[in-house]
């Protein structure tokens, strides 16, 4: 399910390591790559649609879906954040994903669908993008190693 995101744009202070690459590479301080560098091995969060703790049945887990936001030419894009205080503006616009919750980037690269991209931080003022063919080549070159 792709959904669309109003949320007006916050100003980012950040909260960590990896937001402090992601503002320096948008602010031409160090390079785009030294921020995948970071990204790569870090701890970030997705929405989910349900606790993935919840007591319901088996069936119920595997219908646990992420959000996902239509990008450009309708491109589903997975919404990730670099720190959970990146959340609450998303989860008050898309209610029905409340869930968050922290997994390796390196999960997400393996895990997400042919034809997905992913939008950083979406509805904050340092927010990134990496179109499905990224992602697809961080998987290829993961799968090197």
């Amino acid at each position: 399910m792709s959904e669309q995101s109003s949320v007006p744009v916050a100003e980012l202070e950040p909260a960590n390591d990896l937001e402090k690459v992601l503002v320096a590479a948008q602010n031409g301080e160090t390079d785009t790559a030294e921020f995948l560098h970071q990204l790569i091995d870090a701890e970030v969060f997705i929405l989910l649609s349900q606790s993935e703790k919840s007591d319901n049945d088996e069936d119920d887990e595997r219908n646990i879906q992420p959000l996902v936001l239509e990008g450009p030419e309708k491109t589903p894009m997975l919404a990730m954040f670099t720190h959970s205080d990146r959340v609450p503006p998303i989860v008050k616009e898309f209610p029905d994903f409340a869930f968050p919750y922290e997994v390796e980037f390196s999960w997400i690269v393996a895990n997400a669908t042919d034809g997905m991209g992913l939008v950083i931080n979406p509805g904050w003022s340092y927010a990134a993008s990496l179109p499905p063919e990224a992602l697809a080549q961080l998987r290829n070159k993961g799968s090197e190693t």
